[in-house]
């Protein structure tokens, strides 16, 4: 079975039942990243060690019976104008790519909160001003499902890395309809 391309929903069934672990579902996603991802572009910034730990942590809820909610083990991306406390927040641009993180934002506090594993930066269209995942000042993220096409923007590389089953979920940012 390819783990990642399971739902939220159907992972949470399988963690819950001991059929799988967060450990193994990470893993798998990073493996997918790992093979994937250089030609798609959906990832700024892969966080494997810290991802590894989170699911460790999570397998360790789950063994305790002590989940904190449906979100428990599953890897979420998040959309690179986020901030992930130790993780660079370029917003896809040069002027801040040496910028890091000293807090989560609200959305990732809560997503840590509720036991999500986060698997890493995903591209954008330089700081979320774009329609097609193309104006990333460090490179274009592709359209997993014809490669000569756009997926979508600014929050491109958070759809990709959905619909191409890099992570289960992600976050992204709407201000202009990136991501309906």
């Amino acid at each position: 079975m390819n783990l990642n391309k399971l739902t939220i929903q159907s992972a949470g069934r399988e963690l819950a039942t001991k059929k799988l672990s967060a450990r193994e579902l990470t893993e798998n996603c990073l493996a997918e990243i790992s093979e994937r991802d250089g030609e798609l572009g959906a990832f700024l910034e892969v966080d494997a060690r810290g991802a590894l730990m989170a699911a460790d942590q999570s397998d360790a809820r789950l063994a305790h019976g002590e989940p904190r909610s449906r979100l428990e083990g599953i890897p979420i991306a998040v959309k690179d104008n986020l901030l992930v406390f130790g993780l660079r927040a370029t917003a896809a641009s040069k002027m801040l790519e040496n910028y890091t993180a000293s807090y989560d934002a609200t959305a990732v506090a809560r997503l840590r909160q509720a036991g999500a594993v986060l698997i890493g930066k995903t591209n954008l269209d330089e700081f979320a001003m774009g329609s097609s995942g193309e104006t990333s000042a460090f490179k274009i993220t592709k359209n997993p499902r014809d490669l000569t096409r756009v997926p979508g923007g600014s929050s491109a590389g958070s759809a990709v890395a959905v619909a191409a089953n890099l992570a289960l979920g992600a976050l992204g940012t709407d201000t202009g309809g990136s991501i309906r």
